[in-house]
């Protein structure tokens, strides 16, 4: 007889239990559902339990302190805590406590569904494989983006359209924002994913060897051409051609671009046959093109015929909500790097991570939790496992001065405060976006403000 998971579903809000319970029920899993954590708590001392989703925000007993029972117990059950967008304080101390995932609200059914089996059956997906699955968003297949604040969702939406799509689409962003992930989930989505999906990254060859590479050579073409060679217009027919950091083409290779851009002809370095290539055109750049078009270093015709579908890849520090879920998913990915079983992170080490600037984004992100992994010899990182770059900036703190001898209401009072007013600060006192930035409604922020007698400005 095939086993079927028990999973407890723990929130107040009896049409969010019903709905989460229809969706597991769906799926073949068992379900019992408690409308506060106390309720729960009772429950898992009972019977065995194979996973608890839980709401954060209930009367009598919410779920980090369900969770903090639990584990008090000795009861390793597997947590998935269910929170609001921005709620970035909560997560890491349910990270800290050892929750296995997040979601937030509103929840979606497939999420919710992805969600639990890589929680309950982590060992049935290879950390190594070739399309990695995405985790927050179950329908883009092929790339593994991770995030379901705002921001996010509106880059899957973008994703999704895109894929839908056979026209040229520019991806923008910073260095390390993912800009690369999203052009695979565009090409694995697409009528184009069993073509080849063929990349280039600009800024690393120089002018000659460039042109060599995208348009390919002859033999005698130059010194070192000894035989025929295609080039990455050619290797991306029938598939898709992603060009990174098409901002630091040349301006007389853009040119030549914008021509095989739009007849999908070319002839490689030193040869005069013309050749034809059908491919899809991704390109992407952390550049600003409309600054370098008007310096006259990139020209406008190309930009238009490359930016059809403009796709905006947002900075670390604008998902700040995202963070808690990349760490969980880094640290996963790297315990099976090294071989380690780290669990959880220290509440110091998790605090200078979330203050940290993050200049380098997700990439920077991932490359500190490798390292925090290699340094680290236990089952927790420490600060001391960080490394110095990012230790430093405890100098810059992110919490407010808050005397030892304070009460947890004068605490919580000060650390909402300056979130309120970094908020305002951010949005130029417009209240509205500043109430979305922390996750509340624009009502309470109001509350707040005459409570705490803050302005907009």
């Amino acid at each position: 007889m095939a086993y079927h998971p028990f999973i407890v579903i723990v929130d107040d809000d009896r049409a969010t239990c019903q709905m989460i319970e229809d969706t597991y029920l769906k799926s073949g899993f068992i379900t019992s559902c408690c409308q506060n954590g106390l309720e729960a708590l009772r429950l898992i001392k009972e019977k065995p339990v194979d996973l608890v989703v839980t709401d954060f925000r209930m009367p009598e007993m919410d779920g980090l302190e369900l969770l903090r029972a639990t584990r008090g117990m000795g009861i390793q059950t597997p947590f998935i805590i269910i929170t609001a967008h921005g709620c970035v304080d909560i997560t890491f101390k349910a990270l800290e406590f050892g929750a296995a995932a997040f979601l937030t609200k509103p929840l979606d059914p497939g999420a919710l569904i992805t969600k639990t089996k890589n929680v309950l059956y982590p060992g049935r997906q290879s950390k190594h494989c070739n399309c990695p699955r995405n985790e927050t968003c179950p329908e883009i297949q092929g790339v593994n983006i991770i995030g379901a604040g705002r921001k996010m969702k509106r880059v899957y939406q973008y994703i999704a359209k895109a894929s839908s799509s056979e026209a040229s689409v520019l991806i923008t962003g910073e260095s390390g924002t993912g800009k690369e992930l999203a052009a695979k989930a565009i090409h694995y989505n697409g009528c184009r994913k069993d073509g080849p999906l063929i990349a280039v990254n600009c800024s690393v060859f120089s002018k000659g060897t460039l042109e060599s590479e995208l348009f390919g050579h002859v033999k005698g073409a130059f010194t070192d051409a000894v035989s025929d060679r295609r080039g990455r217009f050619e290797l991306a027919d029938k598939g898709t051609l992603f060009i990174d950091e098409i901002g630091d083409v040349p301006i007389d290779i853009q040119v030549k671009l914008l021509r095989v851009f739009q007849e999908k002809q070319f002839e490689r370095v030193g040869g005069e046959e013309s050749i034809s290539s059908d491919f899809r055109l991704i390109a992407a750049t952390n550049k600003d093109l409309k600054q370098r078009i008007e310096s006259g270093q990139f020209r406008e015709d190309l930009y238009y015929r490359v930016n059809v579908i403009h796709l905006h890849m947002p900075p670390l520090r604008e998902r700040m909500g995202d963070t808690p879920e990349l760490i969980g998913h880094f640290l996963d990915l790297y315990n099976g790097v090294y071989h380690k079983q780290i669990k959880t992170l220290s509440v110091e080490a998790l605090r200078i991570l979330q203050k940290s600037p993050w200049h380098g984004n997700v990439r920077q992100l991932e490359n500190v939790i490798e390292s925090a992994v290699a340094m680290c010899e236990g089952n927790m990182i420490d600060v001391e496992h960080l490394p110095p770059e990012i230790r430093d900036t405890e100098t810059t703190p992110t919490y407010p001065d808050i005397q030892p001898s304070a009460s947890l209401p004068e605490a919580v009072a000060a650390f909402e405060k300056q979130m309120i007013r970094r908020a305002l600060k951010t949005h130029n006192g417009v209240k509205s976006r500043a109430a979305r930035a922390l996750g509340i409604a624009e009502r309470g922020l109001s509350y707040k403000m005459a409570k705490y007698g803050i302005s907009r400005h």
